[in-house]
């Protein structure tokens, strides 16, 4: 097994937790409003910039995607 790290701060998982939560919240008001459901799964997205470089890894942020 291969395994790889991503050095992140508290305030990025923080800002990453908000936008997942109003994420579902979104979901939740168009489909299910009556019911917030926490243990949804999502995927989030990593990205490397600079291939040649194997520590460059970043949370990939949804305005990049679009």
């Amino acid at each position: 097994m291969k395994r790889q790290g991503l050095k992140v701060s508290p305030n990025e998982l923080r800002e990453l937790a908000r936008d997942l939560e109003r994420e579902i919240h979104e979901m939740n008001v168009e489909f299910i409003p009556a019911r917030l459901d926490f243990n949804t799964k999502m995927q989030i997205n990593i990205i490397n910039k600079t291939p040649e470089c194997s520590d460059t890894w970043e949370i990939e942020k949804e305005e990049e995607n679009e």
